[in-house]
């Protein structure tokens, strides 16, 4: 069967933003409160489309990374710096310590090394989506590209270790359907080698968490929300009020397994999958979005609902900029040309 592979660019980076949109007004809520407003989300999204007007800084952070890598031909550091730079006057929405105070120090000038935060933060998760498509046919730079464009903003090893899971999960999704499937014990094996033979810690901290994950996919997803939520998270970080209850920390571990937890638990319908991930609890737009890159990568464009793809703002450009992504990856990549 063959791939569209511009179908499964365009799917991907507006499944982020469509999990975004969804996940925004839910931000900061437990899971149990979430569902104490609505019996079926799904109604509850067609009466109320006013709450979802809007994406955030997950988002607006992807499509800035993505037109860096289309300007440079891949990962550039003049370029994804400008283009961070850029997303201030955006204006941000919602955005994360990490990323403003970082992204502020780089306006003025301030040395991209000296201007990183040691932050765990997911921030540079929620972005990564357009390294993972861009480099889907060369894993070693795709995990240079994670790499860097995480210590940019966020110097702690957690972060950079969060974007090469979700790249690499994203370039190995690229080239699988719902109709074929693929091998979840495979899956692990990719992401989990991706992070390998590392000496960090905290590296190695993260896989053990994936094992720990693989072994508990049969779990109700409230159980495994509530199991994960915290992954990884130490003192003074782990919230103890939250204990036994779905509110996913936004530690960059943390919503990495949630997120993936939820997408392996809904392989059968995008729509499905989106809904459970915008609903997660905690951080919900970032669950949202960093699944919705792994659910769009899998389904692609045409499987996304058209009703869900006209609630994002800006939902043209952002399929604009998904196909001028995917011509610069093809110039590179399947021409040869570069």
């Amino acid at each position: 069967m063959e791939i569209n592979l511009l179908d499964k660019f365009q799917g991907c980076l507006l499944g982020v933003a469509i999990g975004d949109t969804l996940g925004h007004p839910f931000e900061g809520k437990l899971r149990s409160q979430i569902f104490s407003y609505f019996k079926n989300f799904e109604e509850f999204l067609n009466s109320n489309s006013d709450l979802f007007r809007t994406y955030t800084d997950d988002t607006q952070f992807t499509l800035h990374l993505a037109k860096a890598l289309i300007k440079g031909n891949g990962f550039n550091l003049d370029y994804i710096i400008r283009e961070f730079v850029n997303w201030l006057d955006d204006p941000p929405i919602g955005p994360g310590y990490g990323c403003i105070t970082s992204i502020r120090k780089l306006k003025y000038g301030i040395h991209w090394k000296q201007a990183a935060s040691n932050s765990g933060g997911n921030g540079t998760t929620m972005r990564i989506a357009p390294v993972g498509l861009f480099y889907c046919k060369d894993p070693k730079a795709l995990k240079t590209a994670a790499i860097k464009t995480s210590t940019i903003t966020h110097s702690h090893p957690a972060a950079s270790a969060g974007a090469i899971v979700i790249a690499r999960a994203i370039a190995y999704l690229i080239d699988k359907t719902p109709e074929t499937g693929f091998s979840v014990d495979d899956f692990f094996n990719v992401i989990i080698s991706s992070i390998s033979n590392s000496q960090d810690e905290i590296w190695k901290e993260f896989i053990k968490i994936l094992y720990k994950l693989k072994s508990n996919l049969n779990m109700p997803i409230e159980s495994g929300l509530i199991k994960f939520s915290q992954a990884g998270v130490k003192s003074p970080y782990f919230i103890e009020q939250y204990l036994g209850q779905a509110f996913v920390h936004p530690y960059t571990i943390s919503t990495v397994v949630c997120s993936i937890f939820i997408f392996l638990k809904k392989l059968t319908s995008f729509k499905e999958c989106i809904l459970e991930l915008a609903t997660a609890g905690g951080d919900s737009d970032t669950v949202g979005a960093i699944g919705g890159s792994l659910a769009g990568a899998y389904f692609g464009l045409q499987k996304i609902p058209p009703d869900l793809i006209k609630l994002v703002k800006n939902n043209k450009k952002i399929s604009r900029i998904s196909e001028e992504l995917y011509i610069v990856f093809e110039k590179r990549f399947l021409k040869g040309l570069f």
